[in-house]
C-alpha cells in the first residue's frame, strides 16, 4: 500500500451548516435523478403504443441505452471528478441528464429516444461518485456515516415518490390531454411527463455553481500534485483483499434490492392479484418509511461506533444489518396473506438499505482522496451490472425453468434472497480483516 497521509480532525473543517447544505443539494439532485430513472417504468404500454415497439425494444432503452452507458461512464467520470472541481463535475453531469430526461419528451421515433436515455445515463453517472467524494471533504470520518446515509436514501425517496405520485402525474396528463385535445403542441401525456420530471434538475444545476469546492483531505501525494492514473490499478490492487469482498458481498445487496423492487409488483398482481395502484402505494409507503429509515439507521449507527474506534464500522454495520434478509425475504414471497407478505417486505427494505449506505463510507475511508470518485464510480459499475444485469434474470430463469409459472415468481423470489443474504454476510466478514489492517496502517503513517 502507498504511504496515504490522512488528515486528522483539526479542526479546520467547513462549518457543518455548510456541509449539511451541499447533501441537501445532493438529495436534491438524486431524487430528480431517480424520478426519471423510475418513472419511465410506468410509461411501458404508451411508448410501446406510440413508437410501436415490442418488449425487448423497450428493455433496450433502460438496459444498453441507460444502463450500458451508466455503468461504462461511472468510473470516467469518476476520473475528471478526482482530478477537477467536483462542483463542477456535478453541475455538467444535472445539466446533461436533465436536458436529456425533458428531450425524451420530444421523441417522436426509436432512436433518437434511444439517443436521449443514453444521454441520461451519461449526465446520471456523475452524481453519486462525484457527490460521496464531495461530502467526505465536507465532515470529519465520525459524522460521514449520517451525511452520506441521507444521500443515498434520497434515492430511496425517489423511489417511494415515483411509484405513489408518478401514477397520478400520468393519470392527470391523459386526462387534461383527453379533454383538451391538440393542447401543449399535440405532445403526448408520456412526452409531457418527462419535460415536466427534466425540469426540477435543470432548475438546480446553478446552484451546484455557487457552493464553494472544499479541500481536498488524505490525500496521497504529499506535494498536492496530481498522480498518474496507473495510481488506480495500483492502489486498487494493493487492497485487493479488502474491496474484493467488499465488492461482492455489496453486489448481493444490490442483487436483492432490484430483484424485490422489479419482481414484487409481480408477485402481488399474479399472486395476490393486487391492482398496480394498490401494489405502488403499498410499497411506494414502504420505500418512504422503512426503506428510508434502515439507511439513516446505519448512518447514525456507523458514526456511533466510528467514535468509539471500532475501524471496520461500515463493514460491521453492514453485514449485521443484512443478516436477516434471507429470513423474512425467504419467507416473505411464500405467505397466503398479502398482508402477511408485506408485514415481512417492511423489515425486508429496512435491512436492505442498511449496506447501501455504509458501502460509500467505507470506500471513502479507506481510499486516498484521488481516488475517491472514482473507485466509488468502481463500486457503482459493479453492483449495478450484477444487481440490475444479473438479478432480475435470475429470479426470471428460476421463474421461467425451474419452477415453470408465471405465479411461481414467489418461489423464485424466495430462492434468490435466501440464497444471497448468507453469500453477502459471508463475503463482508472476510473482508473486514483486511479492512481493519489497511485502516491501522493508514492511522500509524498518519502519525
Amino acid at each position: 500500500m502507498s504511504n496515504v497521509a490522512l488528515d486528522n480532525d483539526d479542526g479546520d473543517w467547513p462549518p457543518p451548516r455548510t456541509g449539511w447544505k451541499v447533501v441537501a443539494l445532493l438529495c436534491a439532485a438524486a431524487l430528480a435523478s431517480q424520478l426519471d430513472r423510475m418513472i419511465i417504468n410506468l410509461l411501458v404500454e404508451p411508448i410501446k403504443a406510440d413508437l410501436q415497439l415490442s418488449d425487448t425494444g423497450f428493455a433496450m432503452l433502460q438496459g444498453l441505452a441507460f444502463g450500458l452507458f451508466y455503468v461504462t461512464m461511472s468510473v470516467p467520470i469518476g476520473w475528471l471528478a478526482d482530478r477537477f472541481q467536483r462542483r463542477l463535475v456535478i453541475a455538467g453531469g444535472l445539466g446533461l441528464f436533465s436536458t436529456f430526461s425533458m428531450g425524451t419528451g420530444l421523441t417522436h421515433s426509436y432512436w433518437p429516444l434511444f439517443l436521449t436515455r443514453a444521454g441520461v445515463g451519461v449526465g446520471e453517472a456523475s452524481l453519486f461518485p462525484a457527490g460521496f467524494s464531495l461530502i467526505s471533504d465536507h465532515f470529519p470520518q465520525h459524522r460521514l456515516g449520517r451525511a452520506i446515509a441521507l444521500f443515498t436514501m434520497s434515492s430511496m425517496l425517489g423511489t417511494g415518490l415515483a411509484y405513489i405520485f408518478g401514477g397520478a402525474l400520468i393519470e392527470f396528463l391523459n386526462n387534461y390531454v383527453a379533454a383538451h385535445p391538440g393542447a401543449f403542441w399535440g405532445l403526448k401525456p408520456w412526452q409531457l411527463t418527462f419535460i415536466l420530471i427534466g425540469l426540477p434538475g435543470l432548475l438546480l444545476t446553478p446552484f451546484f455553481l455557487l457552493i464553494k469546492e472544499p479541500r481536498r483531505r488524505g490525500r496521497a501525494a504529499a506535494d498536492h500534485e496530481k498522480l498518474p492514473a496507473t495510481l488506480l490499478l495500483r492502489e486498487v490492487w494493493a487492497r485487493r483483499g479488502a474491496l474484493g469482498f467488499m465488492l461482492a458481498g455489496f453486489s448481493m445487496v444490490a442483487l436483492v434490492s432490484y430483484a424485490v423492487a422489479i419482481w414484487t409488483p409481480a408477485l402481488f398482481i399474479r399472486v395476490y392479484h393486487w391492482t398496480p395502484a394498490e401494489v405502488g402505494l403499498a410499497l411506494g409507503l414502504q420505500y418512504l418509511t422503512f426503506g428510508i429509515g434502515g439507511g439513516i439507521f446505519a448512518g447514525f449507527l456507523n458514526d456511533r461506533l466510528l467514535r468509539r474506534g471500532i475501524l471496520d464500522a461500515p463493514l460491521l454495520v453492514g453485514a449485521w444489518g443484512f443478516i436477516g434478509v434471507a429470513v423474512v425475504g425467504g419467507v416473505a414471497p411464500l405467505m397466503e396473506s398479502p398482508w402477511l407478505a408485506l408485514a415481512l417486505l417492511a423489515p425486508l427494505h429496512f435491512m436492505v438499505s442498511m449496506p447501501f449506505a455504509c458501502a460509500p463510507t467505507a470506500l471513502q475511508l479507506l481510499l486516498p482522496n484521488e481516488l475517491r470518485s472514482q473507485v466509488s464510480g468502481l463500486y457503482i459499475t459493479t453492483i449495478t451490472i450484477v444487481g440490475l444485469v444479473i438479478g432480475p434474470v435470475v429470479v426470471a430463469q428460476f421463474t421461467d425453468r425451474v419452477f415453470e409459472g408465471p405465479g411461481a415468481v414467489r418461489y423464485s423470489m424466495a430462492l434468490v434472497i435466501a440464497l444471497a443474504g448468507p453469500i453477502m454476510f459471508a463475503c463482508l466478514q472476510l473482508a473486514r480483516r483486511h479492512y481493519r489492517r489497511l485502516r491501522q496502517e493508514q492511522i500509524a503513517l498518519a502519525g
